[in-house]
């Protein structure tokens, strides 16, 4: 949907345009995992960017994005040289509970 002519015609909409807050990707990992085979769009999704314009802030979120699957989301969502703000919060989970059963 996000790479529709539909979606491209609303983003050049000015109304919408001022509404738009940010374009938020969730479940981020996808993109390295499914973008070359099951959903090859995911691959495109910086195309959004010239949609949305320049100032609207991208989000990439992921429970799960590995050091080595961040490059992929980094170049897909064409992150480049903007300003870019992370934080990887770990998988330590004090308040879960690992129960391995046989």
């Amino acid at each position: 949907m996000a790479l529709s002519n539909a979606f491209r015609s609303l983003c050049t909409q000015p109304d919408f345009r001022k509404r738009l807050l940010a374009m938020v990707v969730d479940e981020a990992h996808c993109i390295e995992q499914w973008g070359d085979e099951f959903r090859k769009a995911y691959k495109d999704l910086s195309r959004m960017r010239c949609y949305t314009g320049s100032t609207v802030p991208f989000v990439a979120c992921s429970g799960t994005l590995t050091t080595g699957s961040f490059r992929t989301v980094w170049d897909s969502l064409d992150y480049g040289h903007r300003p870019f703000w992370g934080t990887d919060v770990g998988c330590r989970r004090p308040e879960l509970t690992y129960v391995i059963q046989k």
